[in-house]
């Protein structure tokens, strides 16, 4: 049972070592740029994401045939103790939610949005893969809707 107990201690701390040799805000650099998702026939998301110190800005903006029908602000940062990003999301009627973050790969981000009332509470999560240097995926889990994934492409760098 001990030699059991220290196997898995030994592979909890090289796990964490893995996830600390990777550069999260190097790493999150890819992300720069405006990207476009079509979520049904005309209709997109648009989203703009500038650097600003060891985060982002970056701004999401829903268009329907040409028309921009919601707009959705953002501001995140890198917490080094952490080793993970924490993002503010704000909606023009004065909502938010806050997602927490990081790189669990070189092309691989995981994310929870967090209920801000109850921390506890994980009110839905994403993953995301960098197929290349244009194209992600997002995998968006919403308790009981199951998986939706999303394609985005770069439109501009």
């Amino acid at each position: 049972m001990i030699t059991g107990y220290l196997l898995t201690g030994i592979n909890g701390i090289q796990a964490q070592t893995t996830d600390s040799q990777l550069d999260q805000v190097k790493l999150m650099k890819q992300m720069h740029g405006t990207w476009q998702y079509e979520f049904a026939p005309d209709s997109f998301i648009i989203w703009e994401i500038k650097p600003y110190g060891n985060g982002f800005e970056a701004c999401y903006k829903f268009i329907t045939e040409g028309e921009t029908y919601r707009e959705v602000k953002q501001l995140s940062g890198f917490d080094r103790e952490r080793e993970k990003f924490t993002t503010f999301t704000l909606f023009t009627s004065g909502g938010f939610v806050v997602f927490t973050g990081k790189f669990t790969s070189e092309n691989q981000f995981y994310s929870e949005a967090r209920d801000f009332k109850n921390p506890e509470k994980i009110m839905s999560k994403k993953e995301y893969e960098f197929k290349n240097t244009d194209t992600f995926t997002v995998t968006r889990i919403f308790g009981g809707l199951g998986a939706r994934p999303g394609t985005y492409y770069r439109i501009k760098e």
